[in-house]
């Protein structure tokens, strides 16, 4: 996979990605910072901030927070948006960017981690942490059941390509496990707490086609694939009184530095 130009995409609809990207539980940011100890003050790193989606989550809290993004178009959005707080955006890779040892009280990685060559993600994350700093990463996962809601939109999402990462309770259960193996098995982090939170967001057609062109397989399509695929959520809409509604399973993996 070339990860350099698979997240860089993201730029290339950083307009859709600040407006249709999910946002994150309120309740999983409070168990961060409650378990992470992190008070005002407090010196914070996040990797992949895109735009502030999780950013946001964390103003009036007296944080200092670098974030870091490789799309210069997304990283704009995120210092125009946070000039009251002490949050800088930065366009740079986490795998390049040079960290300086021991500097921050935690990292946290929204949505992004994965992106994230390994072992030297696990191996910069511990080199800029002070002593019981906390790694923070958490994902939305793209939950489906069996009705008829979802596996209409599976069969949408599978003719143009793949809206999301759509996975059900079983394959989220698996992905968890093999998550918390892996923070583990960087042999840098103590076994992470795993945190979950169930949440659901309804989306108009426009709004979902909106978060459609959030994701890359879909994103490269070309118009005239992007234009059926959008009068067939229109069709799914209409459908079920006018909404998309979608379940979410937001879940965090909290690990403290050996």
């Amino acid at each position: 996979m070339d990860w350099k130009k698979e997240s860089e995409v993201f730029n290339q609809a950083a307009d859709y990605y600040d407006k249709f990207r999910p946002t994150y539980p309120k309740d999983i940011i409070q168990s961060f910072i409650d378990q992470a100890k992190l008070t005002r003050g407090a010196r914070l790193l996040e990797v992949g901030a895109g735009s502030g989606k999780a950013t946001e989550l964390f103003t009036n809290k007296g944080f200092e927070i670098l974030c870091i993004d490789p799309g210069a178009d997304l990283v704009h959005i995120g210092n125009s948006r946070f000039k009251n707080e002490n949050f800088k955006f930065e366009t740079a890779r986490f795998e390049e960017f040079n960290t300086v040892p021991n500097s921050y009280d935690a990292i946290f990685s929204a949505q992004a981690f994965h992106w994230i060559p390994q072992p030297i993600g696990y191996q910069k994350c511990a080199l800029a942490l002070k002593d019981r700093g906390y790694l923070a990463l958490f994902w939305n996962m793209y939950i489906t059941y069996d009705n008829d809601l979802d596996n209409e939109l599976l069969a949408i999402s599978d003719t143009y390509g793949g809206f999301a990462d759509f996975l059900s309770e079983e394959a989220c259960e698996k992905r968890i496990a093999s998550v918390t193996a892996e923070i583990e098995g960087s042999g840098l982090f103590l076994k992470p707490k795993v945190i979950r939170s169930r949440w659901k967001q309804k989306y108009t057609a426009d709004e979902y086609y909106g978060f459609a062109l959030t994701g890359n397989r879909f994103l490269q399509k070309s118009e005239k694939e992007k234009q059926m695929a959008y009068h067939e959520l229109i069709k799914l809409a209409d459908k079920h009184n006018g909404y998309i509604e979608r379940p979410y399973l937001c879940v965090l993996y909290l690990a403290e530095k050996m």
